[in-house]
């Protein structure tokens, strides 16, 4: 599906809150409410969201927060439609991108123990778990898998 329609990443604005929060609700059995995202994208500068789109269509976002050298992945979502077709992953690369751009060392994730296509995407793109957050997920007291991976050596010579 990607192949014959590109993805094209931008950054997020309010203006795209509405599509962010159709995705997020379709995506998750307990979704982050519409405020954590326009607090996010107004007013923390520590976050950067983006939004993926095909054909000017909004199919996917993903938000991080960069913070003492650290990347924090936040959040990311596929529309349904949209799914198994590249489109996370090309998210997921593109913000790996900026943290090596603004010298981030290293990113971290939580992710659902059940999730395991998310699980295989992320250590397909060379994440690691790390450790375990019980009950991180309040909706059904699931665990989350703390995955993470080393960005930039602060012994690099270039």
């Amino acid at each position: 599906m990607t192949s014959e329609r590109p993805i094209m990443i931008r950054a997020a604005s309010v203006r795209d809150l509405k599509a962010i929060w159709e995705i997020e609700e379709a995506s998750y059995a307990a979704p982050w409410p519409k405020e954590t995202f326009f607090v996010d994208i107004t007013f923390n500068a520590d976050a950067k969201y983006f939004v993926a789109m095909v054909d000017k269509r909004i199919v996917g976002f993903i938000g991080g927060w960069f913070k003492e050298g650290k990347l924090h992945i936040v959040n990311v979502a596929t529309h349904p439609s949209f799914r198994q077709s590249g489109v996370a992953r090309q998210l997921v690369l593109f913000l790996l991108d900026l943290a090596r751009d603004l010298k981030m060392e290293s990113t971290f994730l939580e992710v659902r123990r059940s999730n395991v296509a998310a699980q295989k995407l992320y250590e397909g793109l060379g994440f690691g778990v790390a450790g375990l957050r019980p009950m991180y997920y309040p909706d059904n007291m699931e665990d989350g898998l703390v995955m993470t991976k080393e960005l930039c050596s602060a012994h690099a010579g270039d």
